[in-house]
Formats: structure tokens, sequence, C-alpha cells
């Protein structure tokens, strides 16, 4: 049977609180896309869970993902458990296949204390999952926020990573692949992640960074510091990382789902960056990701 192509979805996280969805559903246009990736509970907070998605299905907007702020390492994990079980269910009723989390972090590094720890905290989540026929998905982070300043999130380290997938082992765990967040964590996505990852890939977040050269970022991209290295978000049609051989990567390995856009840019310019990303993308696609038997 021929394999689905991949296709483009757009994020939530991109926009606050209060903001509800009617900007992520401009965004989706702009993109020509029919998914997004629903951030809860900050895209509900304004209209409610009901109100969301009701604005959602009239736009003709499939969920791609419930991505979550949820982290099951460290001070968060009773919060994030509850808020992962919230998000399981409300993919299945959105018809969602995926929840996004994050890992979480601690004082010291310590990465088989912490595998353990996490393997733990997210049987009883990936319970409910496979009940629900959810994937788990764990985003690989740099310290963004500067909360994790000993570098202790292990999806920081590529080895780390894989060794968690494998001890956890399930069909419902896996990768919410991020090249970006791993360059931010001057980790080379194409030489040292993706090779060592890609048997755990489950989703994929696109944006380009490149490492910063001036004072400021430029007008309307973000600045992120890691341990001292500033990297400023970029079009994706630039920045440092090569999304050609990513991709072509991707599709040689047989992964044909979602690659979600988040620009990371300045509200006055997402539409525009959207709309030029998900060109580029398509391109892209088309030339290194086409429909194959």
């Amino acid at each position: 049977m021929p394999m689905q192509a991949m296709s483009i979805a757009v994020s939530g996280t991109e926009f606050t609180d209060t903001d509800g969805v009617d900007g992520l559903i401009d965004m989706a246009r702009s993109a020509q896309c029919d998914a997004v990736e629903f951030w809860y509970p900050k895209n509900a907070l304004r209209d409610g869970v009901g109100g969301a998605l009701r604005k959602l299905d009239r736009a003709g907007l499939r969920t791609a993902c419930v991505s979550t702020p949820s982290q099951l390492y460290g001070s968060g994990e009773a919060k994030g458990v509850s808020l992962l079980h919230e998000a399981i269910t409300l993919a299945a009723r959105t018809g969602s296949d995926r929840v996004n989390t994050y890992f979480g972090h601690a004082p010291m590094v310590d990465d088989q204390r912490a595998i353990a720890a996490y393997a733990d905290a997210l049987a009883p989540v990936l319970d409910h999952a496979a009940a629900e026929s959810v994937v788990v998905v764990l985003e690989n982070e740099f310290d963004a926020f500067g909360w994790d300043p000993a570098g202790s999130d292990i999806s920081r380290r590529p080895a780390a990573l894989a060794a968690l997938f494998a001890r956890i082992d399930s069909p419902w765990f896996g990768l919410n692949f991020d090249a970006a967040n791993f360059l931010c964590a001057a980790v080379s996505p194409a030489r040292d992640a993706l090779p060592l990852l890609l048997p755990w890939v489950r989703y994929v977040h696109v944006k380009n960074v490149r490492r910063a050269s001036a004072d400021s970022p430029p007008d309307g991209w973000t600045r992120y510091t890691d341990h001292g290295r500033a990297y400023d978000t970029a079009p994706l049609g630039s920045g440092e990382l090569d999304w050609s051989a990513l991709i072509a990567s991707l599709a040689t390995a047989g992964y044909d789902g979602y690659l979600t856009l988040e620009p990371h840019c300045a509200p006055s310019m997402l539409l525009t960056e959207t709309a030029a990303a998900a060109d580029h993308l398509r391109e892209v696609i088309k030339v290194r990701a086409p429909s194959h038997r």
C-alpha cells in the first residue's frame, strides 16, 4: 500500500492564555493546513474546552496533538501526571492520537536515577494512554527558561533519551523530535540525535534557529539562552538547520506523521512567517518525502 506523505500542522504554543483559538485558526489558514496542535489548558482558558473545540470543528480543523506543559521528573511530577491524564482524555475526545509532554529537572545530573523515576511515574499514564489508543510523546528540550542550570533534563542528551525509550519499550510512548531544541542544547540533530532516536520518533516540531551574533535578536524573532549560548529563531528557509536532510532521514525511516510549525516570532509577523514556512516545508516534502511504496 502507498504510504501517506507527511502532513503540516500549526502549534497553539504561539498564543497566550487569553487568546483562545481564534488566532490559531488564522494561523492554520495562513499555512493552508487542516490540523492544529491544541495546547491544553491555555488554548481553552478563554472559551472553555467545549467552546474552543467547537470553534476548531467549525473551521474544519483536526487536532494533530494535545500538548501540555507537564513534566514527570522533579517537583512537578504529581501535577504533571494529573495533567497528562486530562490530556489523554481530551485527545481521545477530539480523535487525536498524540499527547505531548516534557521530562522535568532536578538539582543534579543523575541520568540513571532520572530514567528510573520517570519510568515509574509514567507507568499509570501509559496504561490510560493504551486504553484510549493515544501515544504520549516526550519533547526533547534545552534550558530555555533557566529552570535547569545543572542540565539534569535527560532529553537534552540523545543517548540518555534512547536509554529511556529502550527501558520503557512501549508502543504508547515515543519522541517528539525537535531539531532546533537539540541544536540549542549544543547537540547536532542530524549527526548525533536523529540517527540514534529514529526508531522512537512519533511526532515532529519544525522551526529554525541560528547562533546569536548580535546584542539583540533580529526584529520580531526570539532569543533563547542555554548555559551561556544564545540562539535566535529564524525563518524556516534560513538558520542553521538543514530541514531538507532531516526530512529525508525521517522519510527513509518511514515517518509519515505531522510536521508541526512553531515559528516563535512576534505576533505581528506570525501569519506571514507561518505562510512562508508552510510553503517552504511543502517544497521540501515534495522533493525529499513524497508518498512512496
